[in-house]
């Protein structure tokens, strides 16, 4: 009925996005919302902030109102607590109305009761329903328990629903048994399907056992297949070999493609060979396509090397893409160099990204300076975003206000039917 203007709406997002809304809001949800799926994802929600009691409630008027995926919260929080046959009855009946999340894990326990053509039979009916997960794990299962055919056929099952990873693992399998041939094939037929993964990853393997032709082979026709990854490694040898032009070019390809491990990869052994301009260079492009991480690697090698006006230099493009690394990193140093307000002034615009170790920082700043009250605040918001590790003086606070759900005797939280 309502929407907020942009600039509140910006505002809101930036100022609040560390804090979890008060019991008042989860309340209001509870009382006043009706679509099922917006119930359920508010039950996620609360569950994934600890909410524990909101969890269970607003989830018990999903499933009441028919969404499925809010019986598999429900069940996964009686497992929890130990109610193993309250969750088994809530995947039934989540798995009778076809969910497929609730098939998988009725599945594995199946195979854990030794109920092996039960679980089999779940994993299909799940496979079926477009989740592959559940026929994939069992097959691992079985290959962990020495059944090694009964987890091959189950493989190419899975393979053939379309489980990208189950070629992959197969290849591995037959390669390991001496069959590489037949590993080559499978690897390739998935290629010709669409999935490259397992020809990267046989690639991979024949790397390590020092078979560089065989696997600079198929690195190659995985590359011709499309795939990011084998770029990236090809990017790599051609680097080694001394072909920095020809490296850098499958590097800005893969790149291009999504992967820039490639254009890392070649940033770190330029640095380490002495050539931090070119580390730099290649750095920057990476951070173009949206990889600022590899700024941030660099910026700490320079720094571990003494080299802090060349740290601070990769850290602040890396900062002004609001990498909460870069930003932390600015704050650290400027914390060492004795200027508590600059390291206060880059936690902050870390902390506006999400970055809850930068609240907590903050907090223990304050903390430091004497300002308790400062820091409690600090703490408060940081747990409410999630942070989990507190000094002793946070657990001096009213425990009520930092859990207020109670907690067993054993010290877990206290959940509704407990």
């Amino acid at each position: 009925m309502f929407r907020l203007a942009d600039y509140l709406e910006h505002h809101g997002r930036s100022a609040r996005r560390a804090l979890c809304p008060p019991s008042s809001f989860w309340a209001a949800a509870h009382a006043h919302l009706t679509h099922p799926d917006d119930l359920d994802n508010l039950a996620s929600a609360a569950k994934d902030r600890c909410r524990l009691q909101w969890a269970y409630h607003l989830a018990r008027r999903a499933a009441d109102a028919g969404n499925t995926h809010a019986l598999v919260i429900l069940a996964e929080m009686r497992k929890v607590a130990g109610d193993a046959a309250g969750a088994q009855a809530l995947y039934r009946r989540a798995a009778d109305v076809g969910n497929t999340e609730a098939l998988a894990v009725l599945a594995e326990m199946r195979e854990k009761d030794g109920d092996g053509e039960g679980a089999e039979a779940l994993a299909l009916r799940a496979a079926d329903a477009g989740n592959t997960f559940a026929l994939f794990d069992l097959a691992q299962t079985r290959k962990g328990a020495g059944d090694g055919d009964g987890a091959e056929a189950l493989a190419v099952r899975a393979a053939d629903a379309g489980d990208i990873l189950a070629p992959a693992v197969l290849a591995e399998w037959r390669e390991k048994a001496g069959d590489r041939e037949g590993a080559e094939a499978l690897a390739l037929r998935a290629a010709d399907a669409g999935n490259t993964f397992a020809l990267f990853s046989l690639a991979q393997m024949r790397q390590r056992a020092g078979e560089g032709e065989g696997a600079l082979s198929l690195y190659r026709r995985a590359a011709d297949a499309g795939d990011a990854d084998a770029l990236a490694a090809l990017a790599e040898w051609r680097e080694k070999a001394g072909d920095r032009e020809g490296a850098e070019a499958l590097a800005l390809r893969a790149a291009d493609a999504g992967n820039t491990d490639g254009l890392f990869s070649l940033a770190e052994m330029r640095e380490e060979a002495g050539d931090g301009e070119g580390a730099e260079a290649l750095a920057l492009r990476a951070a173009d396509a949206g990889d600022t991480l590899v700024l941030v690697i660099l910026a700490e090698i320079r720094e571990e090397a003494g080299d802090g006006e060349g740290a601070e230099a990769l850290y602040r493009p890396a900062a002004d893409a609001s990498d909460t690394f870069a930003l932390f990193g600015l704050a650290e140093m400027r914390k060492r160099a004795g200027d508590g307000d600059g390291a206060e002034g880059f936690y902050r615009r870390a902390a506006d990204v999400d970055d809850t170790f930068a609240l907590f920082s903050l907090a223990q700043m304050r903390e430091e300076d004497g300002d308790g009250e400062g820091a409690e605040a600090l703490y408060r918001r940081a747990a409410d975003a999630g942070h989990r590790s507190f000094p002793a003086s946070f657990h001096s606070f009213p425990f009520e206000e930092r859990w207020p759900y109670g907690l067993d005797p054993d010290g877990t939280p206290t959940l509704p039917w407990s």
